[in-house]
């Protein structure tokens, strides 16, 4: 995390009145929160261990707060493309602070379908190779069918990220049509050379965006800390997608996740 994340975590936290005596600290692969609300720790190191102490653990979805995400599932509310049948996702980057693991890309990717469809997914398919790269096709409870090309790239690539949506009256997709690499709000040529700047939120110009969507989520559960105890069901239930992932691959089958 940069070193103005929790600086600007506080502000915003006192700008917009969501706690009282409120204390913030970074830990590996988590941020820990102290308020008048209670004690919270935000992870996104889908593969720690779990601790033990006076701080309640609770997954950090930054991915539910970024707006490609948000548009691509108020498309589907809207019904712009009437009813979906079926969702397409690549999500192949290098390891970094937030994506460390295949798993963590599978848990980012199995909440996302049930946060932009609203569905739960309840059948797994998977093929893996190694602990690097894996094919999935998930089955939501609307019998919506997704198809995922999840994995690691060696580091300094560039980024793939594709989420399509089809639907009975058409397409949505959170990319420029037949664009599948990572995107930029600002270019700037000079020559030969090109500049990207990523800069879209005016209150906390600086940040990275996923940091700043990080804070934007922890925003969200402090607005009303009910959140937290659907939020952290959800965690588990991921837990049992990616273990039914595992286990499809195993045997060749489709997985049922409750099973």
């Amino acid at each position: 995390m940069d070193n103005q994340f929790i600086p600007k975590l506080s502000m915003m936290v006192e700008k917009y009145s969501l706690a009282d005596n409120f204390q913030a600290e970074l830990e590996s692969g988590a941020v820990k929160i102290s308020c008048n609300k209670g004690n919270y720790r935000f992870f996104y190191d889908f593969n720690r261990k779990m601790s033990e102490d006076k701080f309640i653990n609770l997954p950090l979805y930054h991915w539910q707060s970024k707006r490609r995400y948000i548009e691509l599932r108020n498309i589907l509310q809207n019904n712009f493309i009437g009813q979906p049948v079926a969702m397409r996702i690549q999500h192949m980057v290098s390891p970094n602070e937030f994506i460390n693991s295949l798993k963590d890309i599978i848990i980012f990717e199995s909440n996302l379908v049930e946060f932009v469809i609203n569905q739960k997914i309840e059948q797994v398919f998977s093929d893996f190779y190694g602990d690097t790269y894996v094919n999935c096709i998930m089955s939501t409870t609307g019998n919506i069918k997704t198809s995922m090309e999840l994995g690691l790239l060696p580091e300094g690539s560039e980024p793939v990220l594709l989420h399509e949506i089809v639907g009975k009256k058409g397409i949505a997709s959170d990319v420029v049509v037949d664009t599948q690499t990572q995107q930029y709000p600002i270019y700037v040529f000079k020559g030969k050379e090109i500049q990207t700047y990523t800069d879209i939120d005016n209150e906390l110009f600086g940040l990275d965006n996923t940091q700043i969507d990080c804070i934007r989520f922890i925003m969200w559960v402090l607005e009303d800390t009910r959140r937290k105890d659907a939020l952290y069901a959800n965690y588990i239930y991921m837990q049992k997608v990616y273990n039914a992932a595992l286990k499809a691959n195993d045997t060749v089958n489709y997985t049922y996740v409750e099973d």
